[in-house]
């Protein structure tokens, strides 16, 4: 099994986290108190195929949360680009490689 090093990218807003082919490996999400919001991770940029869509609900005391993806993680082959479709949020971290 190859291993490769895993680096960090953090937003409090939509953008590219990652230009170049990278695997998305896990992330971690600071939701906005009482606001609900969907976001996206995109191949390629704010109009490229969505690869993985996250919901969080409305929360009155927002608790981070982290998420793990599975595997080798989600391939994205141009760029690794967060969108916010509903609401917004405090800030993400993402850990890619």
């Amino acid at each position: 099994m190859m291993q490769t090093d895993v680096k960090s990218a953090h937003l409090s807003a939509a953008g590219s986290l990652f230009v170049g082919r990278t695997r998305l490996k896990g992330f971690s999400v600071a939701p906005v108190a009482s606001t609900a919001a969907t976001y996206e991770f995109r191949d390629g940029g704010a109009t490229g195929p969505i690869m993985a869509q996250f919901d969080i609900a409305s929360q009155s005391v927002p608790n981070s949360l982290y998420v793990l993806i599975p595997g080798e993680g989600l391939l994205f082959n141009t760029t690794l680009h967060l969108t916010i479709s509903v609401g917004s949020i405090t800030g993400i971290t993402v850990f890619y490689g």
